[in-house]
């Protein structure tokens, strides 16, 4: 786990320490270095971090209205392991709710607000370049965050920013295992294009694909389990 500076730029304020310990621990997680099941205290990972507790409880917290982590009392943090029903349902929430408000927005998006978001958009895809999941994953939540705010509805953006902080704990190791990451940064790029030309139909194409990666992810992991049986 390695609690580096996220690169800042004219789209985002300097990350807070908080913020920056959790996008540490979602990438430890995506990438396996925390386990689902396993128990974490506050302490230890202070230690690793070379910091104090108390940004880390805070980071710790944020997971768990995630619900990617579960406090245990006396005890620490636990990994939710999250069952591949559980993973489709969720994508089920996200088909229904993100790809028709990402369709209303892009009836009304404006160039202006469609090139803010490819400079995110084109971060990202230099991010997967490098390998540099941190801020992979930080960029891309600034990205998805930044176009549902466009809908002027705050609890929405809330609402699916935990359902895809989820699934994208797992569906972000299937896309990095079957060297996707960098398809993955483009569609970014692509659905941005497609907005921008009110191509309705393939903002939906694009959107149903970028999130059907965590069904994926799903398939791949009850492969796992035949083989293993």
């Amino acid at each position: 786990m390695n609690p580096k500076r996220l690169s800042g730029d004219s789209l985002q304020k300097p990350s807070s320490l908080r913020e920056q310990i959790s996008t540490a621990l979602r990438a430890a997680l995506i990438t396996g270095e925390m386990l689902p099941g396993e128990t974490y205290s506050v302490p230890a990972i202070a230690e690793k971090f070379g910091i104090s507790a108390t940004p880390v409880r805070e980071a710790m917290l944020d997971l768990t209205k995630d619900g990617i982590l579960v406090a245990l009392p006396n005890k620490g943090f636990q990994v939710v392991a999250t069952s591949a029903e559980t993973l489709r349902q969720l994508t089920e929430i996200r088909l229904l709710l993100e790809i028709r408000v990402t369709v209303e927005i892009a009836k009304a998006i404006t160039p202006k607000q469609v090139a803010r978001l490819r400079e995110v958009a084109v971060a990202i895809q230099e991010f997967a370049q490098q390998n540099d999941l941190m801020n992979f994953i930080e960029m891309d939540r600034i990205f998805h965050s930044g176009i549902l705010e466009l809908s002027g509805n705050p609890m929405l953006v809330q609402v699916a920013d935990q359902f895809r902080s989820r699934a994208r704990i797992h569906a972000l190791p299937y896309i990095l295992e079957s060297g996707q990451l960098e398809a993955s940064a483009l569609e970014h790029i692509q659905l941005l294009d497609a907005m921008d030309r009110r191509d309705l139909e393939t903002v939906a194409k694009v959107m149903d694909h970028h999130i059907n990666y965590t069904i994926d992810a799903v398939f791949a992991m009850s492969l796992v389990k035949k083989a293993a049986k």
